[in-house]
């Protein structure tokens, strides 16, 4: 009886959050697309190879605005997203790895804004973990991803649903159901979703602080939950920008021992209508076997047109020894 009582209340709450009638405009579609090229010669001769051309990644997406409450996002990546794998002394490969730039579903999201303090996302969802944020405060996704992708600290995105809610006007704070596999696989066998919260907090247009907090059981035959801490902060205003992330995965393959954890620091400062230089560096607190070491990098960018930058830099590893010089090209369009 009290069961049927919730449920009652449960639908009559829902009614009123979703009766909000929905404003229709003409339909407006948006075609966009990404291209990030580079070309790198490792001068520490490290790398294998030592020196290539290469995409790291080429996105093709379509939005669809349906009114002023509900949109459509599908986008894809073309990227490699296997590794190779020798499983004896002779190098024969025990599966057919495919093509080394693979396309693959990146976001497929629907989005319906019930209310103008509450949103709801259901599909494929990008990770607010990093890619939601920091990946566009940092504003050089074609030169480098943000720490947290480049090493993968978590998946870039995941099948799930998630409930935004604007309390006031300079908070925004999400829910998040996950199924935790990532893009590539389906959900594992015993339904183990991964749960996290997101907060933004924005005081002043120029300036953002963000808090996320995931967590996942761990599956049979493994012995630790595996969840994920990451604190953000950012300034961009006129001619400046600057961010600072720390970052902590605890039992990331479900196993105790496996956690990554690591402090991001960049700046950029734009020295003239078409020019910047950067710097950025990745310290690695913790990361398998590698313990407090640098991944560095440092460069200029030239804009001839906004959505066009080219960028020379250079890219340092301390664990790998590595010292590699970057050209790197990237276009929105």
């Amino acid at each position: 009886m009290k069961q049927t009582a919730l449920i009652v209340l449960l639908l009559i709450a829902g009614n009123k959050l979703f009766s909000q009638s929905d404003s229709a405009k003409p339909d407006q579609s948006l075609f966009f697309a990404d291209i990030h090229a580079f070309f790198m010669s490792d001068i520490n001769d490290k790398t294998t190879p030592q020196a290539s051309f290469g995409m790291s990644t080429a996105i093709m997406g379509y939005k669809k605005t349906f009114s002023e409450k509900v949109t459509a996002t599908i986008m894809y990546d073309v990227t490699r997203t296997t590794n190779f794998i020798y499983p004896d002394s002779i190098g024969i490969s025990s599966y057919f790895e495919g093509s080394k730039y693979t396309a693959f579903l990146k976001m497929a999201e629907i989005d319906w804004k019930v209310k103008p303090w509450a949103e709801f996302c259901f599909g494929q969802l990008l990770n607010e973990q990093y890619l939601t944020v920091q990946d566009k405060h940092w504003g050089l996704r074609y030169v480098n991803t943000t720490m947290q992708e480049y090493f993968r600290f978590g998946n870039p995105a995941d099948f799930g649903a998630r409930i935004k809610i604007k309390p006031v006007s300079t908070l925004t704070i999400s829910l998040t159901a996950m199924n935790g596999e990532g893009p590539f696989r389906y959900q594992d066998r015993e339904s183990l979703f991964q749960y996290s919260i997101n907060a933004e907090f924005r005081p002043k247009e120029h300036l953002i602080f963000k808090a996320y907090a995931d967590y996942q059981p761990h599956a049979t035959g493994l012995s630790e939950d595996r969840s994920a801490v990451s604190i953000f902060a950012g300034y961009k205003k006129g001619k400046w920008m600057a961010g600072a992330e720390y970052n902590l995965v605890m039992n990331n393959s479900y196993v105790d021992g496996t956690d990554l954890s690591g402090i991001s620091i960049y700046s950029s400062y734009k020295t003239g209508e078409k020019t910047t230089v950067f710097a950025r560096a990745d310290y690695l607190l913790k990361y398998g076997i590698v313990e407090n070491e640098m991944y560095f990098m440092a460069g200029a960018e030239y804009r001839p047109v906004k959505a066009f930058g080219l960028s020379v830099n250079i890219k340092r590893n301390t664990w790998l020894n590595t010292f590699i010089p970057y050209l790197n090209a990237g276009i929105r369009f």
